[in-house]
């Protein structure tokens, strides 16, 4: 089990350190070219290794905190390649399964009373709802609107890679007991940085062109 362990936590640091060069390269370098999709590819089945991973060692160690980010982060990136891969958003069974784990490890999230937990519990179940109206909606051959597919892409891989810096920042930043930083900043300044990103992304790459004037 002590080797198992071992070869799962090295797997988990080689995916979380693909996930992040590849996400950062996703963030910088042009959009929707092929080598953002062989780049966003990478991301994708890192994050996966990512979460099994972060699961397998949660279950191992009985690190609750480590299960729910590992379930949450799976969630957001499983939702954000689907979103690629059917445009029209139709649902599968498997979206449906991962939208009712992603809810429910929400709610275990909030239920927690961990602060960092909640605050992504809530964001988990903001996303859920709207995700919840959209499926049904795909389902039903309703008219989504315009690129519906690609705000959920940004807004749910960004998220994914949001997840992805967090941990980096976490576990590379110490802070004392003396330190005047509170405890909770580290876990949540990513988001506080990058969140924006998501509407700055999802306006310019989903909004109406302004038609040239002569």
């Amino acid at each position: 089990m002590e080797i198992f362990l071992k070869a799962t936590l090295i797997l988990h640091i080689i995916c979380g350190f693909a996930s992040l060069l590849t996400g950062t390269l996703i963030a910088v370098l042009k959009k929707g070219d092929k080598r953002h999709r062989m780049l966003g590819r990478v991301f994708f089945f890192g994050m996966i290794g990512v979460s099994i991973s972060a699961v397998i060692i949660s279950i191992a160690k009985n690190n609750q905190f480590l299960l729910l980010i590992g379930i949450f982060s799976f969630y957001l990136n499983f939702g954000g390649y689907r979103a690629i891969k059917e445009k029209t958003l139709k649902p599968a069974i498997a979206d449906w399964l991962v939208l009712v784990l992603g809810a429910g490890n929400g709610f275990f999230m909030i239920y927690s009373m961990n602060t960092v937990l909640m605050v992504f519990g809530g964001l988990t179940f903001f996303i859920a709802i709207s995700q919840f109206r959209i499926n049904l909606k795909a389902s039903r051959g309703q008219e989504l609107g315009g690129k519906e597919w690609l705000k959920r892409h940004i807004g749910m891989m960004t998220g994914a890679f949001i997840a992805t810096v967090t941990a980096f920042v976490v576990v590379n930043i110490r802070l004392g007991e003396d330190s005047l930083i509170p405890a909770w900043l580290p876990w949540l300044a990513p988001s506080m940085i990058l969140g924006p990103m998501i509407g700055i992304w999802t306006r310019k790459y989903t909004g109406k062109k302004k038609a040239k004037t002569a």
